[in-house]
């Protein structure tokens, strides 16, 4: 059951970056420059499995589609972070919105103490994926 959830998460994610006319790397990027609240590109080349090269121009395509910003870093202004602009959730919003608001309502099906075991489920699985990434990375 969980390949099936993580192929239907990958179909979804196509299905979004097919309408958007993006690339599933720009697409991954994005996601986790939102999910970090902002990063350099080093941060985002380690998250992401890139290298510099290609992580500047995932970030050079963010920008011409409008949906990143480089931002001078506030606490030393010789480093440059990649921040994400409202058009992002202007142009995803309507793709991913229906989805989760019919989502809250499975997730209103559970007590708070059951989902506090899923979501210690979940992090323990991205803990352990995130080690055999890296040692199927590095072989």
């Amino acid at each position: 059951m969980f390949r099936a959830y993580q192929t239907s998460n990958d179909n979804y994610d196509q299905a979004i970056a097919d309408h958007l006319g993006m690339n599933r790397t720009d697409m991954r990027c994005i996601d986790l420059i939102d999910q970090a609240g902002g990063m350099t590109a080093g941060e985002l080349a380690k998250a992401a499995g890139l290298t510099s090269g290609a992580v500047t121009a995932v970030v050079d395509r963010l920008e011409k589609a409008g949906m990143a910003k480089r931002v001078a870093d506030p606490t030393d202004r010789r480093r440059v972070r990649i921040e994400v602009t409202p058009t992002l959730w202007e142009l995803t919003g309507p793709l991913l919105m229906p989805f989760i608001e019919e989502s809250q309502a499975i997730l209103d099906d559970y007590t708070t103490k059951e989902l506090e075991r899923f979501a210690e489920f979940l992090r323990r699985v991205v803990e352990v994926q995130a080690r055999h990434t890296d040692r199927v990375r590095n072989l």
